[in-house]
């Protein structure tokens, strides 16, 4: 019998990412996600009541840039980027560990003359 077809053996139906300085688990059925920190001891989401989850419309995952980038609405005027973490990244020092949530209105007053 396959491992993934064991009787009571529960895939995770979550998709899990590590950014810098956070984890994030998203659970794509529903369209929330939870941003924990990296530091916290393992956790499993389904015992986390959904009053802690945030919805979101839609995310993509720049492989590019390894950036995982959350669209908070359908306009896609509010945005979560995180930079996600690889060995070696270069990324980790203080002045680049957050993430970073956009209001595109905010951003458009700061670039008007």
């Amino acid at each position: 019998m396959s491992e993934n077809m064991r009787p009571g053996l529960e895939l995770d139906p979550y998709i899990r990412l590590v950014s810098c300085n956070s984890e994030w688990v998203i659970d794509e059925t529903h369209r929330v996600y939870l941003r924990v920190p990296r530091d916290v001891r393992p956790f499993n989401p389904k015992n986390l009541p959904r009053h802690l989850w945030t919805e979101y419309s839609h995310f993509s995952i720049d492989e590019e840039r390894s950036e995982l980038v959350l669209y908070l609405n359908a306009e896609c005027s509010r945005i979560i980027k995180a930079h996600l973490h690889m060995q070696g990244c270069g990324s980790c020092e203080d002045d680049h560990k957050g993430s970073y949530t956009i209001e595109m209105s905010q951003l458009d007053d700061r670039l008007s003359p």
